[in-house]
């Protein structure tokens, strides 16, 4: 089927974009080798991020929230980077040590022929390189599946500190009579019951890009609001990130946004500088208007949905 023979001559670039086109589909996927590798591993880290999580719950005060908030961000990272480093640099002990690979053919040809010692070291690497291909692409989307995971996480949090428990004073992914689902509502109410809703929020971590979707899920008649990781240490974006007519298309639906105090402090810090120096370009002054006016600590989001749901 494969001639590794050829992976050490001027012909191996046909033979590994075969073994690729053929490797790839059982590595990824539901039901690939890949995920059989991350389950080793997946419920010590589930365990340690609830473990994080658990010391918000039913907080006296929320004073230092943002702080605690920024913190639990970077052990989530953390955890998840940990994770994330075991699988990349650990795959090749892991493939060596499996038994069971019947449901994996091709990957059970390379593993054959990686573990013969007679085979040229060259045509070894080229496998090896081959897996690590296949591996990065996968952690590559597991980073973003995490990000999206770490930003519902920390909104968790924040509504635990605040007391509110899940499906009794809020609830997650719900569907509306038209639309798309929305990640949290508040208070709890079945699917399609738009009218009862008071509150929606919809999460992001730091990508731009899921900010246009907010729209659509954040509907007329209740108190939309948009939560960002912009400005955590765990974020390579900041507030100024977001480009203008994202936050003016907010602040025209009158969407409040939530994110890291310190971060918003000093986004309305850089913005007034500018619009102190006289003739602001009008976007910048209504840029300000809506950190100043819509604008939410986590702090200050907390005490909101505690005072109102609770």
């Amino acid at each position: 089927m494969f001639d590794f023979k050829k992976l050490d001559s001027a012909d191996w670039r046909q033979v590994i974009d075969s073994l690729y086109l053929s490797v790839k589909p059982e590595m990824q996927g539901p039901q690939g080798f890949i995920r059989r590798m991350k389950a080793l591993g997946e419920p010590s880290r589930k365990h340690a991020i609830s473990g994080h999580m658990n010391s918000f719950n039913g907080r006296n005060s929320l004073v230092g929230l943002d702080l605690d908030i920024d913190a639990l961000a970077d052990q989530m990272m953390d955890i998840n980077h940990k994770a994330s480093s075991s699988l990349y640099y650990d795959y090749l002990s892991i493939l060596e040590a499996e038994t069971d690979l019947s449901n994996f053919p091709t990957l059970k040809l390379i593993q054959d022929f990686v573990g013969g010692a007679q085979n040229p070291k060259i045509s070894i690497n080229r496998l090896n390189a081959l897996l690590a291909r296949v591996i990065n692409e996968s952690l590559s989307q597991a980073n973003k599946s995490n990000a999206g995971e770490a930003g519902e996480n920390i909104v968790r949090a924040i509504l635990s500190a605040a007391g509110l428990q899940k499906d009794v004073h809020f609830r997650e992914q719900y569907q509306s009579s038209k639309g798309s689902d929305t990640d949290f509502v508040f208070p709890c109410v079945p699917d399609g019951q738009d009218g009862k809703v008071e509150a929606f929020l919809a999460v992001q971590m730091s990508s731009n890009d899921r900010t246009r979707l907010t729209s659509s899920e954040l509907r007329q008649g209740a108190v939309p609001f948009v939560f960002t990781g912009n400005g955590l240490a765990a974020s390579k974006k900041k507030l100024k990130d977001i480009g203008n007519k994202i936050i003016l298309d907010q602040r025209s639906k009158s969407v409040r946004i939530v994110c890291l105090q310190s971060e918003l402090d000093f986004e309305m810090k850089r913005l007034t500088a500018t619009v102190d120096k006289g003739n602001a370009p009008s976007d910048i002054v209504d840029r300000l208007d809506y950190f100043d006016n819509f604008g939410f600590s986590m702090e200050a989001f907390a005490d909101y949905v505690r005072k109102r749901f609770l």
